[in-house]
């Protein structure tokens, strides 16, 4: 049974705060659709129940917004590190979570000052975005696992699914180990002074998925300083990520894709495009996919037996 809950700003809802909403649900309730009315909810959320709908009113006027940052002091006096920083966290248990049609944001500001912060951190299977806009600067989406688990756990499988988003940000921005895909979306890259790169992604792919963060039909622009961004570089050996019939602007890097520092992940990993082939000089590390390997990228063939 569907259970409905209006959540508002202006005490016209059952609640008017997201957490307090969510911590009244019962982990037994089926299936629980959130209406989040006009507002900016300046607090910290925490997802823990599966099959809930979280929809907004209007993408651009409902937003869930904190400021926690990795250098940040924990209450023991600890910088708290970049995995405690997300505004909105989806945990591992909260399977079939849907966001939609609102804006999830970390607001602590540049990387160099204030450290990573994470607005949306998804850790459970099945999750989908839609219509969303995710805004922070570094380290704005984390897809678990992190590189610690996909090291020491090479067959985790954690599905995301994201179409008609808008995500910003300058360093790593999307990053982690899930197998995600990401459906005409417009990837936003942040300025950073002179000197300072910009990376798109940074996976960390499990050994045994076939797949990792596929970005079908997207958009990227920004106001990045031009040439500056990189479509991503390998958080870890192995990392798999894969841009299709994607545009860019002129803020895009000529060689496309970045190496980690001066290691050799790279040698390990999947780093693929179709886009991109005059005027750029492309890297003999990655690959230029042909319209054969292209067909391989289906929603069926990436997620198995979830249909999003």
């Amino acid at each position: 049974m569907l259970k409905k809950i209006t959540v508002a700003k202006d005490n016209t809802g059952d609640f008017d705060s997201l957490q307090t909403a969510l911590d009244s649900i019962a982990y037994d309730t089926d299936e629980v659709e959130i209406y989040l009315k006009n507002g900016f909810y300046f607090e910290k959320v925490f997802i823990d129940r599966p099959n809930i709908t979280i929809k907004g009113e209007d993408k651009e006027n409902t937003v869930i917004v904190y400021n926690d940052s990795a250098f940040r002091n924990d209450e023991s006096g600890r910088p708290m590190g970049t995995f405690a920083t997300a505004s909105l966290e989806i945990s591992r248990k909260a399977v079939n979570t849907v966001l939609d049609n609102l804006t999830v944001q970390n607001s602590a500001g540049y990387g160099k000052i204030v450290g990573q912060a994470v607005a949306l951190n998804v850790m459970a299977d099945k999750t989908v975005i839609k219509n969303c806009r995710l805004i922070a600067r570094q380290d704005t989406l984390m897809l678990w696992p992190s590189f610690k688990e996909s090291l020491n756990d090479p067959d985790i499988y954690v599905r995301s699914y994201f179409e008609n988003c808008y995500i910003e940000g300058d360093v790593d921005f999307i990053f982690g180990g899930s197998i995600s895909i990401f459906k005409n979306c417009d990837i936003f890259c942040k300025h950073r002074p002179v000197g300072y790169d910009c990376f798109i992604t940074a996976a960390c792919t499990p050994a045994n998925n076939k797949y990792g963060l596929v970005f079908l039909n997207c958009r990227i622009d920004g106001d990045a300083e031009k040439g500056t961004v990189y479509l991503g570089r390998p958080w870890t050996e192995g990392a798999r990520t894969v841009f299709i019939n994607t545009d860019a602007t002129d803020v895009l890097n000529r060689t496309l894709w970045s190496r980690w520092n001066k290691n050799r992940q790279h040698d390990a990993a999947f780093y693929a495009q179709n886009s991109f082939t005059t005027g750029y000089d492309v890297p003999q590390w990655t690959k230029t996919l042909s319209a054969d390997d292209i067909g391989e990228y289906t929603v069926e063939n990436i997620f198995g037996d979830w249909t999003p």
